[in-house]
């Protein structure tokens, strides 16, 4: 029952933001997302915006205590660092193949719980101008590429073992075409590891999302509070 309810969790992961401000900013604030004595949290790379004072919906109002969100000008996006998180160069959850993610946003939860965000492939999802027009053969390359990034990060994490294949869904993220699908590894070492990607088609360039949740005594916790992450994924203002 705690597998099947870490796979809810985590089978509804994304959404997305709002901001641009200035280099100096960004660092200054990307700073301020540290956690004390973690020696391998960093700011973020000079160059990337920071977020506007605009919130989404849902956000804390003016005067209201917010997360602290970290920029990532490579997908214009930004993303909350909320309690428990902490803002990483490099994971070691499950390693990705050099250049998959150029300059990805990575937020790690303890030594279990990793979400990370980054630019999909164009040559296998073009971008679109305008997302909201009807696609029929982008939707199609969507669907595609969040199954086979699901299943080889799921084989990735865990070589050789079996995957069942949990979820695999349109559910738009922001009103924005969405495709989902949520792995689980079964047997072995990492017996009820999850893993999931969205890609998501926003104006002119398509965001991967991957999270993963490595089996622990905290991993409904861990899937609960990667869906948080997730979920707060917004676009910057064009």
């Amino acid at each position: 029952m705690a597998a099947c309810a870490s796979v809810l969790v985590l089978a509804g992961l994304v959404a997305v933001i709002a901001g641009a401000v200035g280099a100096d900013r960004a660092v200054d604030r990307a700073a301020a997302v540290r956690t004390s004595g973690d020696d391998d949290v960093v700011a973020a790379p000079a160059g990337r915006p920071s977020p506007a004072a605009a919130t989404p919906s849902g956000a804390p109002g003016p005067g209201e205590p917010g997360p602290d969100r970290v920029p990532d000008a490579a997908t214009a996006t930004t993303l909350a660092v909320l309690p428990g998180w902490r803002v990483v160069p490099s994971q070691d959850v499950v390693e990705i193949p050099a250049g998959r993610f150029e300059d990805a946003t990575i937020l790690r939860r303890g030594a279990t719980a990793v979400v990370l965000v980054g630019v999909a492939d164009p040559s296998r999802v073009p971008p679109r101008a305008d997302p909201a027009a009807p696609d029929p053969r982008g939707a199609a390359a969507l669907d595609a590429e969040a199954r086979r990034l699901a299943d080889a990060y799921a084989d990735q994490l865990a070589p050789g073992a079996r995957t069942a294949a949990l979820t695999d869904d349109a559910e738009a993220i922001a009103e924005l075409p969405t495709r989902t699908s949520v792995r689980r590894v079964e047997g072995g070492a990492l017996d009820g590891a999850l893993v999931r990607v969205s890609t998501i088609a926003a104006p002119g360039r398509t965001l991967a999302v991957l999270a993963v949740a490595r089996p622990s005594p905290t991993v409904g916790a861990d899937g609960s509070a990667a869906d948080a992450v997730v979920r707060s994924l917004r676009l910057d203002p064009a």
